[in-house]
């Protein structure tokens, strides 16, 4: 914890970011893998409090049961920032 950071603020901080994460529009919100797997990629986020890496990381943690397979000659990739997969 940061010095002068009390367990109120900090937690007060955590919900406000917990609520923009999952307010966030997402990509491709049609049902389509991008959206899917987007909300799994913010659903991770919130639980384990930190974007995970890649998608290996919820495959680890059984938020997927496998790796999806991306359009040909494209790779999905996780924007860390803005929280969402997005194909490459």
């Amino acid at each position: 914890m940061r010095p002068g950071m009390e367990g109120d603020d900090l937690q007060a901080r955590m919900r406000q970011f917990i609520s923009r994460i999952l307010k966030r529009p997402v990509a491709g919100e049609n049902g389509s893998d991008l959206g899917h797997l987007t909300r799994l990629v913010r659903r991770y986020t919130v639980e384990q409090q930190q974007v995970p890496k890649d998608l290996v990381d919820l495959v680890a943690l059984n938020y997927l049961t496998a790796l999806p397979v991306a359009p040909s000659g494209q790779r999905y990739v996780i924007d860390r920032t803005k929280v969402e997969v997005r194909l490459e």
